[in-house]
């Protein structure tokens, strides 16, 4: 029987080995050319058999380390400087965790009570007495003991720090190596320099805390290796109530009323990713033209929606960033960067205003982005036929299964919001706030009121819209009519909803995320939507080159699709008989041939 040439006996041993060779790249970290390993049997029909899994084994080895990166300067400094925002971080949370001096007399009288109860054993014995006593002694002494702890481990760590020994931060090197693919093998000199390099930081951090012990926080690395990777990230560490975040809710306390909550909310989560970038706990003098820089260009790799994505969940920015690598979403559009870079400018006009920063930072920074090219298309003729001509819009299944013919006549939300939108231009959450009186009559028309005022239920949801121009007075369009919307407002009025689509719902953020996802969803199912170009917000665009085509300019039908500036007609809905008749006669243009012949029933 031949034996495979990887399966040799080695000169004078009586067992077979196997002989696997190692990828040039790898030869000089694994310091070796070859791998001899005994496959613990002189038969070689065993050792055939035994040698396929262990071949396997180190091929699967030497694909991971391929993967991995000789570390670079950058990358031993951004473990260091990482560890040490870590770990103070876990000292300030566990300081917060200390039990306070109330917490401890209440626990004192709560075991007082349970010995004389009869709850707790209690006797003359000191081991009973120490049992009992035991929890209550380690809350006291819980910031001592933490102390005599730190003061122990500092001393060690100066030691091996000394003589070049590495077991104490052994676990965070490994952690670093696994977590950034770095080519370093253990025990190696490029390992053991991490090691010290992590232990210099550990020595930093300790050194901290004792200075927290005594009411400072206030201290500084004095280790010069102690730095963030980036020096733009600044090499000073913010005082307390100063850290980027800090100042941006100050920021946001001032300005509150420039924008609405959930623009502030998403715009904090948009500044949190700069201040992960380079470095939460830096001082505000981080903020500068090459750090605002480097941020832009790295938000060019940052991936769509990636705070919804399960595959980020708990990453910082540059985490997000090379999971991304794997993970391989596409990246957000150059209009969404500068919408990023927008929510930091505005928190960098104040921090200029009240002179924290000494520059303004975001001169210049913002995309050029050619205007004329859309992001955005409407649907052709052929895809609004297939549209409203789908199940949906005759009969289908019912709930969950609307794209598939039956016959069940679906006359809700899910109904009527696309028909408004090829006939009024309105925006998908313009439609689903709208109140059952925002629909009335004015002059004898029957119209859409669009605006902020009201609030759409008891519980006080507030409007909105895009813009102060974005309410409006929109005629409904005879088609609508036609089709029964009139019936089915009547129908909702009369059950004494005061929202015209109860059953649609603002998300956490404050739009209409389930609406939105149902229809993008319900597109792809009837073929409609193969990309991001098209979408619910296709209607509007359809129904403006719809005027277009009818002959109107964009300046004369710009107030039917809210470009305008604000005015009183949009907030009260009251608008003369003779501009009313014009805007009848311009919704009245709206018309793409379909044959949409159900009525609501």
């Amino acid at each position: 029987m031949s034996i495979a040439t990887n399966i040799q006996k080695r000169p004078g041993r009586t067992p077979y080995y196997v002989r696997v060779g190692v990828p040039l790249k790898l030869q000089p970290v694994l310091k070796r050319k070859e791998i001899w390993r005994s496959l613990k049997t002189t038969d070689p029909r065993q050792a055939r058999d035994r040698a396929a899994p262990v071949i396997a084994s180190y091929r699967q080895q030497f694909a991971d380390l391929e993967q991995r990166r000789e570390p670079s300067l950058a990358d031993l400094q951004a473990a260091v400087w990482s560890h040490y925002e870590t770990e103070l971080n876990q000292d300030a949370q566990a300081r917060a965790a200390l039990p306070t001096d109330a917490a401890t007399r209440e626990a004192a009288n709560k075991l007082a009570t349970d010995i004389e109860a009869g709850r707790v054993p209690w006797s003359a014995d000191p081991i009973v007495q120490l049992n009992a006593t035991i929890e209550l002694i380690v809350m006291k002494d819980a910031a001592k003991l933490d102390r005599e702890r730190r003061a122990v481990q500092l001393a060690e760590l100066k030691k091996h720090l000394a003589t070049g020994e590495t077991a104490l931060i052994e676990w965070k090197a490994d952690d670093v190596i696994q977590s950034e693919r770095l080519l370093i093998a253990k025990g190696s000199p490029a390992y053991r320099d991490l090691c010290q390099r992590l232990q210099r930081v550990q020595i930093e951090v300790l050194q901290r805390a004792a200075e927290r012990d005594a009411g400072n926080w206030s201290g500084v690395p004095s280790d010069p290796i102690v730095v963030p990777a980036d020096l733009t990230h600044g090499k000073r560490i913010a005082a307390p109530g100063e850290t980027l975040m800090e100042l941006y809710d100050k920021f946001k306390a001032e300005r509150i009323g420039d924008a609405r909550p959930d623009t502030w909310d998403q715009n904090r989560k948009i500044v949190k990713l700069f201040a992960e970038f380079v470095g939460e706990a830096s001082h505000v003098s981080v903020i500068t033209r090459k750090a605002v820089r480097n941020w832009k260009q790295e938000l060019a790799r940052w991936p769509v929606k990636a705070a919804d994505s399960k595959a980020f969940e708990g990453m910082s920015f540059r985490k997000v960033l090379e999971a991304n690598e794997t993970v391989k979403k596409p990246a957000i559009s150059q209009k969404s960067v500068n919408k990023y870079l927008a929510a930091l400018g505005s928190f960098a006009r104040w921090l200029l205003q009240n002179e924290y920063i000494d520059d303004d930072v975001m001169s210049g920074m913002y995309l050029s982005i050619d205007k004329r090219k859309k992001s955005r298309f409407p649907f052709s003729k052929q895809q609004l036929q297939t549209i409203f001509n789908s199940p949906l819009f005759g009969t289908c299944l019912g709930d969950d299964a609307e794209s598939k013919p039956g016959n069940v006549a679906v006359r809700d939300w899910r109904y009527w919001l696309p028909l408004i939108a090829i006939y009024s231009g309105a925006r998908l959450g313009e439609l689903c706030q709208l109140l059952t009186a925002d629909v009335r009559q004015l002059h004898g028309v029957w119209i859409f009121h669009i605006t902020e005022v009201g609030d759409e239920d008891e519980g006080g949801s507030a409007k909105s819209t895009k813009t102060e121009g974005s309410m409006r007075v929109v005629p409904v369009h005879s088609r609508l009519i036609e089709l029964g919307f009139l019936d089915y407002h009547a129908g909702v009025v009369a059950r004494g909803e005061q929202r015209l689509f109860p059953e649609t719902e603002r998300d956490k953020r404050g739009y209409f995320g389930e609406a939105s996802k149902f229809f993008n969803a319900y597109l792809k199912a009837v073929g409609v939507k193969v990309d991001r170009r098209v979408n619910f917000h296709s209607f509007r665009h359809g129904v403006a080159d719809a005027l277009r085509s009818a002959g109107y300019l964009d300046e004369t039908f710009g107030p039917l699709l809210g470009h305008a500036k604000s005015s009183t007609t949009g907030r009260y809905g009251v608008l003369p008989e003779g501009p009313l008749r014009d805007r009848v006669r311009m919704i009245e243009a709206i018309g793409y041939g379909l044959a949409l012949a159900h009525r609501n029933g």
